[in-house]
C-alpha cells in the first residue's frame, strides 16, 4: 500500500515535470514564431524607430551581448574542460552561424518578404537539420526522412517561385531560406559542443560572439549608430518588439526554455512542438497582427512544407534506413 502510494506520487511529479517541459516548448515556440511579425513592425513606415534590416541585426546583436555574457558567466562549470583547437573552432563557427548567419539573414529576409512565408519557411527546419546531419556527422538518413526533404524543397521551391500578392519577393524567400540552412548548421556545432561542455554555457558562449559579430559588422560599414535607436525612441511599439521581443524573449528566454523542455522530453517532441508551435503562432500573428492573407499557391506550399515537416518527425520504425 505505502509502496503504491510512493509510485503515485513519482508518477504525478513525472507528469508534472513534463506538462513543464511541454508548455516551456510551446512559450519558446511563440517567440520563434513571432520574429519575422516583430521585425515587420519595426521596419513599418509608421513605426518611430525606422528601423531597416542592418540597423535592426546590428543593434539587436550588441544589445542582446550583455545577456549572453551573464548566461556565459552563470553556467559556466567549475571545472572547465580544457578548451582545444577543435572546440575553439567550433565556438567560432556557431558564433558566426548565429550572427551573420541567422540573425543577420532572418532580418534582412524579412524586409524583403511577407512575415507569413517567413513562417511557413520554417517548416524546412527539421528536414535540413537531418540532411545535414546525415551528410555531416554520419548520422542515419531514413527513405522516409530522405523524402520528407524532397517534399520540402517542393513546397519551398512553390513558396518562392510563384506568384504572391502582399510583400513575398523571391530573393526575400531565399534570404529566408539561407537563414534556416544557417540555423540547421549551426545545430550541428552545438551538438558537438555539447559532448564537452554545458549546453547553456554553450549557448551563452557562442551567442556572444555572435553578437561581437554583428557590432564588428554594424562598425565597418559604419551603422554602429544603430545601436543608440532604442534609446532615441523609448515608444510602446518599440519597447514591445525589439527590446522585449527580439532581445530578451526571443534572444534569451527562447533558449532557456528550449534547454528546460530537453531537460525533459524527447529532442524529436520538442522539435515537433516548437516546429509546429512556431508556424501556428507566427501564421496567427502575421494574419492576426499584420493583417496578411495566404494565396492559394501560398496555401499549396504549405500544405507541402507541413507535410515535410510531419514525416521528418515521424517515427522511423517500420521504415529501412537509405544508409
Amino acid at each position: 500500500m505505502e509502496q503504491t502510494a510512493i509510485a503515485s506520487q513519482g508518477s504525478g511529479a513525472d507528469r508534472g515535470k513534463r506538462l513543464l517541459a511541454v508548455s516551456a516548448a510551446l512559450v519558446s515556440a511563440v517567440f520563434f514564431g513571432v520574429n519575422a511579425v516583430a521585425s515587420k513592425k519595426l521596419y513599418a513606415p509608421e513605426a518611430a524607430a525606422r528601423f531597416d534590416a542592418v540597423s535592426l541585426f546590428v543593434a539587436r546583436g550588441v544589445w542582446s551581448l550583455p545577456l549572453f555574457l551573464l548566461l556565459a558567466a552563470a553556467t559556466r562549470p567549475r571545472q572547465l574542460p580544457p578548451l582545444t583547437i577543435r572546440n575553439a573552432a567550433l565556438f567560432l563557427f556557431c558564433g558566426i552561424a548565429y550572427g551573420p548567419g541567422t540573425n543577420a539573414l532572418s532580418a534582412l529576409g524579412a524586409y524583403a518578404t511577407s512575415a507569413s512565408h517567413a513562417v511557413l519557411l520554417l517548416s524546412l527546419f527539421p528536414p535540413l537539420a537531418a540532411g545535414l546531419a546525415a551528410l555531416f556527422l554520419r548520422e542515419r538518413l531514413s527513405q522516409l526522412k530522405t523524402f520528407a526533404i524532397v517534399i520540402g524543397v517542393i513546397g519551398a521551391a512553390t513558396l518562392t517561385l510563384t506568384r504572391s500578392s502582399g510583400t513575398a519577393t523571391t530573393i526575400g524567400d531565399l534570404l529566408i531560406a539561407a537563414f534556416i540552412l544557417a540555423w540547421a548548421i549551426l545545430t550541428l556545432g552545438i551538438r558537438q559542443l555539447d559532448k564537452t561542455y554545458p549546453a547553456l554555457f554553450v549557448v551563452g558562449v557562442f551567442g556572444a560572439i555572435g553578437c561581437i559579430s554583428l557590432g564588428v559588422i554594424g562598425l565597418a560599414i559604419g551603422r554602429l549608430d544603430s545601436v543608440l535607436i532604442p534609446v532615441r525612441h523609448v515608444d510602446l511599439q518599440t519597447v514591445l518588439w525589439f527590446d522585449l521581443e527580439l532581445v530578451l524573449l526571443l534572444s534569451l528566454a527562447g533558449q532557456l526554455l528550449q534547454s528546460m523542455a530537453l531537460r525533459v522530453l524527447d529532442v524529436a517532441i520538442v522539435v515537433a512542438l516548437t516546429s509546429y508551435g512556431s508556424i501556428f503562432f507566427g501564421l496567427a500573428a502575421s494574419l492576426v497582427i499584420l493583417g496578411e492573407r495566404l494565396t492559394v499557391q501560398d496555401i499549396l506550399a504549405a500544405a507541402f512544407l507541413v507535410a515535410a515537416l510531419g514525416l521528418s518527425l515521424w517515427p522511423e520504425r517500420g521504415f529501412s534506413t537509405g544508409r
